[in-house]
């Protein structure tokens, strides 16, 4: 009898404690893990709700190439480079610069606008070289200016010359290359480029500032002149004042022969013959740009440019 009431105080006290052991774990669940749960829900709810915030450029952006869609081009440029000032974090501001860009472009190379450019007269003993460097500007530039196929001249001739200007600055986090432009007093963004890469020469930090130096065109291992009929499809470079810095191209990929060998008993191994492949220039320093584009900035540019780097 003694036996069975103890058999059944202790089966009663093993239910006692799972019941207590249940109920605790109920009320953690309640107080703590369920609450925990639905704060997470209630925060992943919140973030799919967050709307991104309105951007204060988008309007401005819209209204500006409205105008120039209506034939208002200097009024919608100017509207873009107040966005630009104004709202420089929206992200209408890159195609806003690449609209600057070629509007200030097409200007530049219209014969019919002239702001910044003067009519020159040729006087006896002048040269193509002579005048560019009278004038702060270049011999290709002159020729493109006004259309020469040659460097013939005649006393009296009308030419339509225009100073090179032009700043550019590098930004190596970004990736890009801009150019600003100065006329009188006044100092404005011109042009953007995107740059492929930038290397940088061993040991060379940004910030650093320097200048262009001559400008080179090759064409078939040799230095050309802008008067020779290669001189376009010929290969762009411009190099800083520093060692290792330029404006160029993307290294052109070079066909290379791989061969395979063949053990020998001693394991020395005889050449087997091999296939070409295409493999990628040594990775030198330099600024890399899309070929259109480095042609674009070489015309602008000329020897004593200042050219920065900055980070």
């Amino acid at each position: 009898m003694v036996r069975t009431q103890l058999k059944l105080l202790v089966f009663l006290l093993a239910v006692g404690i799972t019941a207590g052991c249940a109920a605790l774990a109920w009320w953690v669940f309640e107080k703590e893990l369920k609450r925990e749960s639905e704060i997470t829900a209630d925060i992943k709810k919140a973030h799919k709700n967050v709307v991104a915030p309105p951007d204060p450029g988008a309007r401005r952006f819209d209204a500006a190439v409205d105008m120039i869609r209506h034939g208002q081009i200097d009024e919608g440029r100017d509207a873009l480079y107040k966005l630009l000032v104004q709202f420089p974090e929206s992200p209408t501001c890159a195609e806003a610069k690449r609209i600057i860009g070629e509007i200030n472009l097409d200007s530049f190379f219209s014969p019919n606008q002239m702001a910044g450019k003067k009519d020159y007269i040729v006087q006896p003993g002048d040269s193509l070289a002579l005048i560019a460097t009278r004038n702060q500007t270049s011999v290709d530039m002159i020729m493109r200016m006004n259309g020469l196929v040659g460097n013939t001249l005649h006393p009296g001739d009308h030419l339509i010359v225009v100073p090179l200007n032009f700043d550019v600055v590098v930004d190596v986090s970004a990736k890009s290359v801009s150019l600003l432009r100065t006329v009188g007093a006044r100092q404005y963004f011109f042009k953007e480029y995107t740059a492929f890469d930038v290397r940088l020469p061993p040991g060379m930090r940004a910030p650093v500032e320097m200048e262009v130096g001559v400008k080179q065109a090759m064409a078939e291992g040799k230095a050309v002149t802008p008067t020779d009929p290669r001189y376009i499809e010929a290969e762009k470079w411009v190099p800083g004042s520093k060692a290792g810095v330029a404006l160029r191209t993307v290294p052109v990929a070079r066909a290379v022969v791989v061969t395979e060998t063949k053990p020998t008993v001693k394991g020395k191994g005889t050449p087997k013959g091999g296939d070409a492949v295409e493999q990628a220039a040594a990775p030198d320093s330099g600024v890399f740009l899309a070929p259109d584009d480095l042609e674009e900035l070489f015309a602008l540019v000329r020897k004593g440019s200042k050219l920065r780097i900055v980070r």
